[in-house]
């Protein structure tokens, strides 16, 4: 379940990623663009110019969401552009706040709480992407949550065009973590399935276990 619809038809969306193809324009430099604008988003924002980063954000984000169509509809994605993808996203997400956290930690506007919802929104953020790069080592696609990138992108858009940034951590931190638990029972819950139809088999009485490495792995969100 999300908030907001994340597709359309995929007549629409092949007609719309071959028009944007004619321009010479290639996934991976479509996203490159959208990092670039993204960053320039944040660094007005870290100037406290809200609404004018809020603008450079939706044109940045708009690059963004037309790279996958530019790849299905000329037939060029590839493992290192979905890579790519999710990385500049992770990126962005990341500059935006860390944006807020600078405008907010000088001196003469400092606002702890407002410090301390962009710390929870970053904790949030990043337990949706790994939730859902973990559950896909196991099997276990997940796509949708309340509050999935497509969700941050336009509530941060929002609250720097009108200005409204305080109420917009809170909502940002609730609906992170409480889309990083929905994920995570979502993955429960199709794991819990999963090893109900293929029971863990048993060799010299010890379970036959994944070696799984402390520090995880990461993924798209």
């Amino acid at each position: 379940m999300s908030l907001l619809p994340h597709s359309i038809s995929s007549g629409v969306s092949e007609r719309l990623g071959r028009a944007v193809a004619r321009t010479g324009l290639t996934p991976n430099a479509l996203t490159l663009i959208g990092l670039l604008g993204m960053g320039g988003a944040a660094t007005l924002a870290a100037y406290g110019r809200f609404w004018q980063a809020g603008i450079v954000m939706l044109a940045a984000a708009s690059f963004d969401m037309l790279d996958g169509a530019v790849a299905r509809a000329t037939g060029r994605a590839s493992d290192w552009g979905a890579v790519f993808d999710a990385v500049s996203d992770r990126l962005a997400d990341f500059a935006l706040l860390f944006a807020l956290l600078i405008w907010y930690s000088a001196a003469e506007r400092f606002d702890r709480t407002a410090i301390v919802l962009i710390g929870v929104s970053l904790f949030g953020s990043m337990m949706v992407s790994y939730t859902r790069s973990k559950a896909g080592e196991f099997g276990v696609g997940i796509r949708t949550g309340l509050g999935t990138r497509l969700e941050r992108v336009l509530i941060m858009a929002i609250g720097l065009l009108s200005a409204q940034i305080l109420p917009i951590l809170w909502l940002l931190a609730v609906l992170t973590n409480l889309t990083a638990l929905q994920r995570w029972f979502i993955t429960w819950r199709a794991m819990r399935s999963i090893e109900q139809d293929a029971p863990v088999v048993v060799e010299d009485g010890e379970p036959d276990e994944p070696l799984d490495s402390p520090f995880g792995g990461g993924g798209g969100d």
